[in-house]
């Protein structure tokens, strides 16, 4: 079993853990092999999940748990599968099951659209289908949390935030990773969060996406402490504002 990569790897930081991949879809391929049901695979998911995996969730948990008690909600760029969306929804969910926080998801639905600086990442890669993750969604009950936004936000955050003035944020997580897309996000999002809040990037100092430190840097300068996790892998970094 091998992964379709929606990227070329590079020679820097994706050379580190490449050593990993050949024994990890071979692993993959020996578990598809043992027939677990659709409910084990659900129920008894660290038993099939990777450690990397683990370790991007970890991350995450780690983000929303220091941001517990901060007002504000959760924004996802670029959402893809649904999959930190989703987790995100969850801790929403169990944590804080009274208040008013939800996570808001932006993503447009037709894939990545990479300039000649991101010519590592695939043209129309990472493509899911809007229908399918809305209907995850309710499925799951979670249509009052998650709130998925189908626009693309380099033309149409302006008018979105019009609508929505109000809307503030306790963390923001940008996983888009090219330069136009962080470029036009940033300053909406880091206006609109709340001072102590996370703003989780997860391609900084990434070979394959240049653009969205270059993006990061040009915004923020260098008044800003950015800061990795000395577990994980992606995402590669955050911020404390």
């Amino acid at each position: 079993m091998h992964k379709n990569h929606d990227y070329i790897p590079g020679d820097f930081e994706t050379q580190k853990h490449a050593h990993k991949k050949e024994a990890y879809y071979e692993g993959m391929s020996a578990i598809k092999d043992l027939n677990y049901s659709f409910e084990d695979l659900i129920h008894y998911f660290p038993c099939f999940t990777g450690a990397q995996t683990l370790t991007r969730f970890l991350s995450f948990y780690e983000c929303y748990k220091s941001t517990l008690g901060l007002a504000g909600h959760i924004a996802e760029v670029g959402i893809y599968k649904g999959a930190s969306m989703l987790f995100f929804s969850k801790l929403t969910q169990i944590f804080e099951p009274n208040s008013f926080t939800q996570v808001h998801g932006f993503d447009w639905f037709q894939g990545n659209n990479p300039s000649e600086e991101e010519s590592s990442i695939v043209k129309n890669s990472d493509i899911e289908s809007y229908e399918r993750l809305m209907k995850l969604v309710k499925a799951q009950g979670l249509d009052n949390i998650a709130k998925v936004h189908k626009l693309d936000v380099t033309t149409e955050l302006d008018a979105f935030f019009a609508k929505h003035s109000h809307l503030q944020f306790k963390m923001v997580f940008l996983d888009a990773g090219m330069y136009e897309v962080v470029k036009a996000c940033l300053p909406y999002f880091w206006s609109r969060l709340n001072k102590g809040g996370y703003l989780i990037l997860d391609q900084f100092n990434f070979d394959i996406a240049p653009g969205e430190t270059r993006a990061i840097k040009e915004y923020l300068g260098e008044d800003v402490q950015i800061r990795t996790f000395p577990w994980g892998w992606m995402p590669t970094a955050y911020i404390v504002k």
